[in-house]
């Protein structure tokens, strides 16, 4: 009997094991099972044990630790536990960030990218500006990780 395809849907919220051991906590506010992935914010502190229903009400955006579009392997192959909450989604209070990325060529400029998501729930790039690097220090790096590359940058920004 072939195994059914976890869903899981835009507002899910889920929990990230950490190298050290130990959770970070993550919600999906873009993309959902179809889109394989989206756009997460993530958070900590470290949770020895699975967070609760509770840490999910306590969370807002300007909290997150890190922004990122990743891949959804951690929540389908259950390495990344959903974590229910009765809190609902309001996907306005969960703006899609200008994220921004150094220019190999020119390291003294940058680039600023800003997305949409289209009708499949896919995000979009719709405007694209270089400007001087030090105008994206503090805003999310651009670009997307696979799950563990989430789960090390997590563990790094937790641990110190």
């Amino acid at each position: 009997m072939a195994k059914e395809h976890m869903k899981y849907y835009e507002g899910q919220w889920f929990a990230i094991p950490l190298q050290e051991g130990g959770y970070a906590l993550g919600i999906i506010v873009r993309g959902n099972y179809q889109t394989k992935g989206g756009l997460g914010y993530f958070f900590g502190p470290r949770y020895d044990h699975l967070p609760e229903e509770k840490e999910t009400l306590r969370k807002k955006p300007e909290d997150a630790i890190l922004i990122t579009q990743f891949g959804d392997l951690g929540i389908i192959n259950g390495s990344w536990p959903i974590i229910q909450s009765s809190r609902p989604f309001i996907k306005e209070e969960w703006p899609i960030p200008k994220f921004g990325s150094a220019n190999p060529l020119l390291p003294q400029k940058a680039f600023i990218r800003e997305y949409q998501q289209d009708g499949s729930g896919n995000l979009q790039i719709v405007r694209e500006l270089v400007v001087d690097a030090k105008v994206i220090e503090g805003i999310p790096s651009d670009g997307s990780m696979g799950g563990g590359a989430v789960e090390i940058h997590l563990s790094k920004l937790i641990s110190g």
